[in-house]
């Protein structure tokens, strides 16, 4: 599944001569629209509302990028079993919420882009329990904008975008 989602990027890079230009509008839409996807996303896990992430956020299946290699999750309930155990985990180490408050993001073409950035887990009382670092990769779907895949990794490794 992995390499089915990056071929299907692939080909649209290679394809991408033939596509439109986006207008300077396009672009500032799409961006919008795919922050609002990410900070959504932290919204609901900061709610523990973890059946509504397959729901609204993720696109399946889904796939981990993981230090371990590729994880791939097929349905609705495997994605918010995975969610919770990551919830579990969180609550244990004293994690109360988290934000994602600056992605960068970078639009490919019309149908995919990718945000990376920073993002702070606090504690309940307000102290910052860790930075990190994370790139999503999102693309369009008849419901709406969904994150098909995303990977943590050092603060360094945001990716930057021009436009």
């Amino acid at each position: 599944m992995f390499w089915k989602a990056f071929l299907v990027l692939g080909l649209s890079a290679s394809t991408a001569s033939a596509q439109q230009a986006l207008s300077k509008d396009e672009i500032g839409k799409i961006k919008q629209e795919v922050t609002a996807v990410v900070h959504r996303y932290y919204q609901l896990f900061t709610e523990r509302n973890m059946k509504a992430l397959p729901q609204e956020i993720f696109h399946l299946p889904f796939v981990l990028l993981a230090p371990e290699g590729a994880q791939v999750e097929l349905t609705a309930e495997a994605m918010t079993t995975r969610n919770e155990g990551n919830l579990k985990r969180l609550l244990e180490s004293g994690w109360d919420r988290s934000e994602f408050p600056s992605p960068q993001v970078c639009v490919l073409n019309s149908g995919a882009a990718i945000a990376s950035g920073k993002f702070f887990r606090y504690k309940k009382d307000g102290s910052v329990l860790s930075e990190n670092a994370v790139t999503y990769i999102l693309g369009k779907t008849d419901k709406g904008w969904r994150i098909v895949t995303f990977g943590g990794h050092g603060l360094e490794r945001i990716v930057p975008c021009k436009d």
